[in-house]
């Protein structure tokens, strides 16, 4: 397969969503596991179903979700695209691998944001 200016932009979006990953998982643990050094609240009452409740219906919690949904699904499908373009089928078939993960991600994402819409309008 040859390298070409998109697969260089799709390898750099990848690295960016690494970043993005990283940087949403660090306040994560940050707000679940090390609450009492950051918030002051105890693990217990951070985890519980209120406070869980509550940071569904927030719009800082909201925009992570997302962002933490899109980058994952991107990163995770991006790697598998390569995996699959890198075995031994037949010819051609780069378009219809890049298809058909783009729609799986497409699917992933959908339902995700709607469960996170859901629980945000609901919760």
């Amino acid at each position: 397969m040859e390298v070409t200016m998109r697969e260089s932009r799709l390898w750099l979006l990848s690295l960016g969503s690494t970043v993005l990953i990283l940087v949403l998982l660090g306040a994560h643990f940050a707000i679940m596991h090390y609450s009492p050094v950051f918030t002051g609240q105890s693990v217990e009452a951070t985890r519980s179903f209120e406070a869980m409740l509550a940071r569904g219906r927030d719009v800082g919690q909201f925009t992570v979700y997302i962002l933490f949904l899109a980058a994952a699904l991107y990163h995770g499908l991006y790697g598998l695209r390569g995996v699959v373009l890198e075995l031994p089928i037949t010819r051609g078939r780069d378009r219809a691998v890049s298809v058909a993960i783009l729609l799986i991600g497409f699917v992933f994402f959908v339902y995700g944001s709607y469960v996170t819409w859901w629980t945000f309008v609901n919760g």
